[in-house]
C-alpha cells in the first residue's frame, strides 16, 4: 500500500516565492522544506498495487487545461494546526480537473474526503495561531498535474513525485 494523492507541483521560481513567505514566519510553526511545496488536488490515501494502476489509467485520460491559481491570503487552520496560502478565487480549469480525479477514484471505490474543494500551500505545521503579514500574492501556473506518494522517513515526511501529465504542446 502506498500513500498517494493527486497534486499541482511547483515550478523552481514558484517554490522559491513560498520560500520567501515561509521565511517571514519564523517561529510560527514548523516549516514545510522546499521539496514538499504542493497544492493537493485529490487526497486518495493508502492504495494498493492495482487501484493505482487503475488511477494511473483513468488520469491518463483527462483532457489537461492551463491552470492559475493566485494565493493571496495566509490563513490558520487549528485543527490540523497549519498556517497555509489560500487561493479565494478558484480557477475553473482546476476545478475541472478535481471534479474528474474525484469522479475516476470514486468509480474505483476509493473514498475521498466530502468537504469543498480548497486550493491551498502547506507552509507551516505545528501552527499554533493565525499570522498576519504582507506578502506579495503567488501566482501559481500549471499546464500539468501529479501522482505524488507521501513517504514516511527517519527525517519527516517526503513528498515523491510518482507520475506526471503534461498539457499536449
Amino acid at each position: 500500500m502506498k500513500r498517494l494523492f493527486f497534486a499541482l507541483w511547483p515550478d523552481q521560481n514558484t517554490r522559491q516565492q513560498c520560500q520567501q513567505v515561509i521565511q517571514s514566519l519564523p517561529g510560527q510553526g514548523k516549516p514545510v522544506v522546499a521539496n514538499n511545496l504542493h497544492v493537493t488536488l485529490v487526497f486518495l490515501g493508502n492504495i494498493d498495487q492495482a487501484r493505482q494502476i487503475a488511477i494511473t489509467k483513468a488520469a491518463n485520460t483527462i483532457d489537461i487545461q492551463p491552470m492559475r491559481l493566485i494565493f493571496n491570503h495566509l490563513n490558520f487552520w487549528k485543527k490540523p494546526a497549519v498556517v497555509c496560502l489560500v487561493a479565494e478565487q478558484v480557477d475553473p480549469a482546476v476545478s475541472n480537473l478535481v471534479a474528474q480525479l474525484s469522479m475516476s477514484a470514486r468509480q474505483l471505490g476509493i473514498e475521498l474526503d466530502d468537504r469543498p474543494y480548497k486550493p491551498h500551500i502547506t507552509l507551516l505545521r505545528k501552527a499554533k495561531s493565525q499570522v498576519n503579514i504582507d506578502f506579495n500574492p503567488i501566482h501559481w501556473q500549471s499546464n500539468s498535474f501529479c501522482l505524488v506518494e507521501s513517504c514516511s522517513t527517519t527525517s519527516g515526511v517526503e513528498y515523491r513525485v510518482i507520475e506526471r501529465w503534461t498539457m499536449p504542446d
